[in-house]
């Protein structure tokens, strides 16, 4: 399976994760600023940003270290482009991470 198809299915695992959650998905794979988002959803009154790291043979810790300085810097690229047109008083980043050990959804990661 290809990294583009590991990381499609992660993203709709976990999706169906924070639906069960009570969490609402308002975009996927939005694009914008200098960066993408995976998912964004509504927690309560709280925007979420979503980064999904899928590592199928990885372990716990494996994906949450993948979302670097860099990436975190265009991730907040892409939420401030979001919020531009979707003004939001509180949000959180969060990461959902898939690993051979399961899912482990870390809340306000960064």
């Amino acid at each position: 399976m290809k990294n583009y198809d590991i990381g499609w299915l992660g993203e709709i695992k976990a999706a169906h994760y924070l639906r069960r959650q009570g969490m609402h998905i308002l975009a996927r794979r939005y694009r914008g600023g200098r960066g993408e988002i995976d998912l964004i959803a509504k927690d309560g009154d709280t925007l979420v940003f979503v980064e999904v790291k899928a590592r199928p043979q990885g372990h716990i810790g494996d994906g949450a270290r993948a979302v670097t300085a860099e990436k975190r810097a265009r991730l907040r690229s892409a939420a401030e482009h979001y919020l531009l047109s979707h003004p939001w008083k509180s949000v959180r980043f969060d990461v959902v991470e898939i690993s051979a050990a399961g899912l482990r959804h870390i809340k306000h990661a960064f």
